[in-house]
C-alpha cells in the first residue's frame, strides 16, 4: 500500500513539474523578446504534413531569428496559424513535441526535453515463499516459481524442522515446482527431480541437495546458473546464462529435442502441432529462447507464435499460426507497391491492396509478415514532387517580294485603278494608256501611237514582312519517376467522298461525304528522376507539327513535323535550354517571255518575279524544382 501511495505521489509531482516547466518556458520566452525582437512578431501560416524541423527553420528565416532544432526531433506540423505570436507558436511546439528551449547568446536552441531524475522508489519487500507444512499430517504444499534455492531451503527447514542443506555453488540456482499435500521426503525428491538436482538423506535425517556431475562450473569458467545437460542421444550441451539466455552446442540433434531441453531450462511452456524430427547442428554462444526458435525454424516449413504465454510451434499454414495484419503506408501511395515486393519473401503469404486506408493486408506466416513489413518500412519514404516550368518560344519570320509587268489583250479591267502605297498593284486599261501616251507625244522626235481598244497593263511591286512570336509558360507537377505530358494543338477537317456501286443488274451509284479530322500540335513529354544531392535527370521528348498549304480545296492539309528526344541532368532550379528546332525556307520563282525574261533590266519589263523567305525557330526552356 505504501508503494502504491508513493507511486501516486510521484505521478502528481511529475504532472505539477510539467505544468511548472511550461510556465517557466513562457516566462523565459517573454523575457527574451528584448534580445530577440522577432519573438514578438505575429504570423499567418497554414501548413499540412510539414516536418517540424523544416517548420522551425522556416520560422527562423521569416522572423529573422537565429533558431535551431535538434535533427532527432520527429513529427509533422498540421496547423493553421492566424495572427499568432511567435512566442505562443514556440510554446505550442514545446508542448506538442516535448521540447525544451536553451538560449546560447543570440541563438535559440530547441531540443528534446530530458526530465530530471525522479527519486527512486523503495525496493519491493522480499517475496514470501508459498510453503505450507502441516505438522499433524506431515504433509507439505509447495508453489515455487523461479525462487532461489537458498531461500527455499531455509524456508523448508524453518517450516518442517528438518534440516535441508545445499552443496556449494547452488545458492543462487532458481527452482520452480508445484506440489499439493505431499509428504516432506517425497516433496523434496520431486523438487530435486524437476530442477535437475540430486538428493540424498543422511542417517540423522538431513536432506542434502547437490547438482548432477559436471554441472557446477569450475574456477575460472564462465558463470552459469544451470549445468550443461546431456541429451539422451547425440551430442547436446545447453547451459543457462543469467537466467534468460542460453549457450547451446548441438551436433546432429533433432530440433524437437533441442526445443524440449531449452524449454525445461527456461521453464517455457510450448505446444508442438507437428514432429520436429529434422536433425540440426548449431553453436550459439548467447541466445534468448525466441532467438533460438527463430534460428531453428528459419528456412523450414515450421514457424512459432506466442499465445497467452504458450509457444505454439507447427507448420506455417496451420490454423492458429497464421496471422492477418493491415500494414499502412505513410509517405507513398499503395498503388504498384505489391509489384515491388520480392517474390522470395511473398511465398505462402497472401497480399491485397486496401486503397481506402492506403495499406496492404497480409495473411500468412508471422515471420514472413515481419520480413515483408521490414521491406515496406524501407521503401515507405517521402517521394519528392518535381514541379517543371516550361517556357515555349516559337518565332516565325517571313518576307515575300513580288514584282512584274503584265500586259494582254481582252479580258482586262473595265476601269483603271489600284494601289500605289504601301505596294504598287495598279491596272490600266486601253483608255488610260492612250491618254498617258498622248500626254508624252510632242516632247520628242518620236510620236507613240495608240494602243488597241482591248489592250491592258498590270503593274505589280509589293514586299511583305511578317514576324510572329508565340510564347507560352505552362507549369507541370509530377511525382518522382512519373511522366508529365503537355500537348497544345489544333484540328482541321477535310472532306472525303466515297462512291459505292450497289447492285449487279441495275446498279445504283451512292455517294457519301465524311469530314475527317487531322491534328497538328506541340507535345512535350518529361520524365524526371531525382537522384542524390538534389540532382534531377530529365528524359525529354518534344514533337512539333504544323499545317502547310492544301494542294486543293478539298484535300487534307499537308504537315511538317519536328521532333527530338534527349536525356539531361540538372541541379535543382537550374534552367535548361532546348534549341535547334529551326526551319528555313528560301524560294524564288518567275515567269515571262522566253529569252527576254533572262536578260537583266529587260526581265523586269517582260516578266514577273516572286521571292519568298521564311524562317521558323522553336526554343524551349525547362526548369525543374524539387518539392518535398
Amino acid at each position: 500500500m505504501r508503494t502504491l501511495l508513493l507511486l501516486l505521489a510521484l505521478a502528481v509531482l511529475c504532472s505539477a513539474r510539467g505544468q511548472d516547466r511550461f510556465v517557466q518556458l513562457a516566462n523565459q520566452l517573454e523575457a527574451a523578446i528584448v534580445d530577440h525582437p522577432g519573438l514578438d512578431g505575429t504570423m499567418e501560416l497554414s501548413v499540412s504534413g510539414t516536418p517540424v524541423v523544416e517548420f522551425v527553420r522556416g520560422l527562423g528565416m521569416t522572423h529573422k531569428l537565429n533558431i535551431t532544432i535538434d535533427p532527432s526531433v520527429k513529427g509533422e506540423v498540421v496547423n493553421n496559424f492566424s495572427n499568432a505570436r511567435m512566442v505562443d507558436v514556440l510554446l505550442y511546439l514545446c508542448k506538442r513535441y516535448d521540447l525544451d528551449v536553451e538560449f546560447i547568446g543570440s541563438i535559440i536552441a530547441l531540443k528534446s526535453y530530458v526530465p530530471a531524475a525522479l527519486p527512486q522508489a523503495a525496493p519491493p519487500p522480499p517475496r514470501v515463499l508459498a510453503i505450507a507444512y502441516d505438522a499433524d499430517s506431515a504433509l507439505i504444499d509447495l508453489d515455487l516459481k523461479r525462487d532461489t534455492l537458498d531461500a527455499v531451503v531455509r524456508a523448508l527447514t524453518v517450516a518442517s524442522g528438518t534440516n535441508v542443506i545445499l552443496a556449494p555453488g547452488l545458492e543462487n540456482k532458481t527452482v520452480s515446482v508445484y506440489i499439493r499435500r505431499t509428504p516432506l521426503a517425497n516433496a523434496i525428491e520431486k523438487l530435486a527431480f524437476s530442477n535437475g538436482l540430486l538428493v540424498e538423506r543422511t542417517s540423522d535425517g538431513t536432506f542434502q541437495l547437490r547438482a548432477e556431475e559436471g554441472s557446477v562450473p569450475k574456477p575460472g569458467e564462465r558463470s552459469t546458473r544451470n549445468a550443461a545437460i546431456a541429451a539422451p542421444t547425440g551430442n547436446l550441451q545447453i547451459s543457462l546464462l543469467d537466467g534468460e539466455r542460453l549457450t547451446i552446442d548441438a551436433q546432429g540433434i533433432p530440433m524437437e529435442q533441442v526445443v524440449q531441453q531449452a524449454s525445461n531450462l527456461l521453464q517455457k511452456d510450448f505446444f508442438l502441432y507437428d514432429a520436429l524430427d529434422k536433425p540440426t547442428t548449431l553453436h550459439l554462444g548467447s541466445v534468448s529462447y525466441e532467438e533460438l526458435l527463430a534460428h531453428l525454424l528459419k528456412g523450414t516449413e515450421f514457424t512459432h507464435q506466442i499465445s497467452e504465454g504458450v509457444h505454439l510451434i507447427g507448420k506455417r499454414d496451420l490454423e492458429g499460426l497464421r496471422r492477418t495484419e493491415l500494414v499502412r503506408l505513410h509517405h507513398r501511395p499503395v498503388k504498384d507497391v505489391l509489384a515491388a515486393i520480392p517474390e522470395g519473401i511473398k511465398k505462402n503469404v497472401t497480399l491485397a491492396e486496401f486503397v481506402e486506408l492506403n495499406g496492404i493486408v497480409l495473411s500468412g506466416d508471422a515471420l514472413r509478415i515481419e520480413e515483408i513489413k521490414t521491406f515496406l518500412r524501407s521503401v515507405d519514404q517521402v517521394v519528392p514532387v518535381v514541379m517543371i516550368e516550361v517556357l515555349i518560344v516559337d518565332v516565325n519570320r517571313s518576307r515575300t517580294l513580288t514584282t512584274g509587268i503584265k500586259a494582254g489583250m481582252g479580258g482586262g479591267p473595265a476601269n483603271s485603278g489600284g494601289t500605289i502605297s504601301p505596294g504598287i498593284e495598279y491596272n490600266m486599261n486601253s483608255t488610260t494608256l492612250n491618254s498617258l501616251i498622248n500626254s508624252f507625244n510632242g516632247f520628242g522626235v518620236f510620236n507613240l501611237g495608240n494602243v488597241a481598244a482591248g489592250f491592258y497593263v498590270s503593274l505589280q511591286a509589293l514586299e511583305t514582312d511578317g514576324v510572329l512570336k508565340l510564347r507560352s509558360t505552362p507549369q507541370l507537377s509530377t511525382l518522382n519517376g512519373h511522366e508529365a505530358t503537355l500537348s497544345i494543338g489544333q484540328t482541321e477537317y477535310y472532306l472525303e467522298i466515297r462512291n459505292d456501286l450497289i447492285g449487279t443488274q441495275n446498279p445504283t451509284l451512292t455517294s457519301s461525304q465524311i469530314y475527317k479530322p487531322i491534328k497538328a500540335d506541340l507535345s512535350l513529354k518529361i520524365l524526371p528522376i531525382v537522384s542524390s544531392e538534389d540532382m534531377v535527370t530529365l528524359e525529354i521528348e518534344v514533337n512539333q507539327s504544323n499545317f502547310t498549304t492544301r494542294i486543293s480545296e478539298l484535300a487534307p492539309p499537308g504537315s511538317v513535323e519536328r521532333k527530338f528526344s534527349s536525356i539531361v541532368r540538372a541541379a535543382n532550379k537550374d534552367m535548361i535550354i532546348l534549341g535547334g528546332l529551326e526551319e528555313k525556307e528560301n524560294s524564288r520563282s518567275g515567269s515571262g517571255l522566253p529569252f527576254l525574261s533572262r536578260i537583266p533590266v529587260l526581265k523586269w519589263f517582260f516578266g514577273s518575279r516572286t521571292s519568298k523567305m521564311r524562317r521558323s525557330k522553336l526554343t524551349i526552356f525547362i526548369r525543374p524544382t524539387i518539392v518535398y
